[in-house]
């Protein structure tokens, strides 16, 4: 059985939709954008907003190396904050929210993005 699933899995095509690590870091800076939106205290407000700008600045980095437009990041960045924004208060009660929340912080654990301890689990 695992001969047939190893056989399946290197002749079928690798997936082609996969998004770009640059467009992934510039999601999570909206997301960490709008977080800081919703938070009042400090310094959770401030490690917010610093978090916010160096996955910005990570993505930047990040799309030059795999040799895009850096342009295309704040469409990207654009659409997701819009789409966080849309979910309004109820956004930390949605599955999605802990998904990316978990996803950006593995992100930037494996980019080393210099964020606060308090934002890293």
């Amino acid at each position: 059985m695992f001969r047939y699933v190893l056989t399946a899995a290197l002749l079928l095509p690798a997936p082609t939709h996969a998004q770009p690590v640059s467009w992934g870091m510039a999601q999570c800076g909206a997301l960490m954008d709008v977080m800081e939106d919703y938070v009042h205290q400090q310094p959770q407000k401030q490690y917010l907003y610093e978090a916010a700008v160096l996955m910005a600045a990570a993505a930047r980095q990040q799309s030059q190396a795999e040799g895009r437009n850096t342009a295309e990041l704040v469409k990207v960045q654009s659409a997701k904050r819009d789409a966080w924004v849309d979910m309004g208060n109820t956004m930390a009660f949605k599955a999605e929210f802990g998904d990316w929340v978990d996803y950006c912080q593995s992100l930037a654990k494996s980019y080393d993005i210099k964020l606060h301890k308090s934002m890293l689990r």
